[in-house]
């Protein structure tokens, strides 16, 4: 196992798409176990006590709504991506080694051991940067920019990584300009606009359908947002709906907090949102029909 192969291995991860639904799992379950790579910590985890309740709370924060959170799924069928190991002893006592997937209560019950393979793991442990590179191109490939940071905390991992040249090239450098340039260089929420001389400070092109979820970089799948409502979009606490004309903001019921800043943000709830300078620049309803499902949280209030 070289460089080369690992990262091969890593773009190629086989993330079970339907009708634009994410499926946030591996790439989780590999910032875990990178995490617990840059921690010290053994490389096989037990399913119950080191896997099992933190996979589930990732996915119910970085991932899509969902009524029931399976990390048994990724712990099983991340094998065969060739990215993770299960001992070939556990592995004969689940299903006589089936490639059904086995319960959360099998992988329990049989304390199943998982984690990165053995020559994966030896080539991380003594390069620490590629640690950081491989941890880059996951959130590059799965999460919106904004999410790095927190899923980052969430796994233990420090990061030092600039976004990568990969991504760089892939995104369209014309569309920060067309889509502030589309809503006058004001957030479509607030109308925040604060500039230091000529250069706007906090002011965000922000995709609605996150381009790692495959959202193009064109001006109807954009808003020209500030700082905070940007992050509150990519993480679920806001969205849109249609109204008559154009959108309007709606608060999830699952925001809370005492200062200030949710008062703002309730201030909008229900709320027009500013619409571009031209009608066949409004955001796309199949982009927010996208975020409403993939990505806001709870209910409206």
């Amino acid at each position: 196992m070289d460089q080369g192969e690992f990262l091969r291995r890593l773009d190629e991860i086989n993330v079970w798409r339907r009708h634009g639904q994410r499926a946030p799992h591996k790439p989780l379950l590999l910032l875990l176990a990178l995490g617990r790579l840059q921690q010290g910590k053994q490389r096989l985890a037990l399913y119950e006590l080191d896997i099992r309740d933190r996979l589930r709370d990732l996915l119910r924060r970085f991932g899509p709504q969902r009524r029931r959170y399976h990390p048994e799924f990724p712990f099983w069928h991340l094998r065969s991506d060739q990215l993770w190991e299960i001992p070939d002893e556990e592995l004969a006592t689940i299903k006589g080694g089936s490639a059904a997937s086995p319960s959360d209560r099998q992988l329990t019950d049989l304390a199943v051991h998982g984690g990165l393979p053995e020559p994966v793991h030896r080539l991380l442990e003594g390069n620490p940067d590629l640690v950081q590179t491989a941890a880059q191109r996951i959130l590059d490939g799965h999460f919106a920019p904004s999410l790095h940071e927190p899923i980052c905390d969430a796994v233990g991992m420090d990061r030092h990584v600039e976004i990568s040249e990969k991504l760089r090239r892939r995104r369209d450098p014309n569309f920060r300009h067309a889509v502030l340039t589309a809503y006058e260089r004001r957030c479509a929420v607030c109308d925040f606009d604060i500039r230091i001389e000529d250069d706007l400070v906090a002011l965000d092109a922000a995709h609605i359908q996150w381009h790692a979820a495959g959202g193009p970089d064109n001006v109807r799948n954009g808003l020209a947002l500030c700082i905070l409502h940007h992050r509150t979009l990519d993480r679920g606490a806001i969205g849109l709906e249609r109204a008559t004309g154009g959108y309007r903001l709606l608060v999830s019921d699952v925001v809370n907090g005492q200062s200030n800043a949710l008062r703002h943000l309730l201030r909008h709830h229900g709320k027009r949102v500013r619409n571009p300078q031209r009608n066949e620049q409004r955001p796309a309803p199949g982009f927010v029909d996208w975020h409403r499902r993939e990505v806001f949280r709870g209910s409206p209030r």
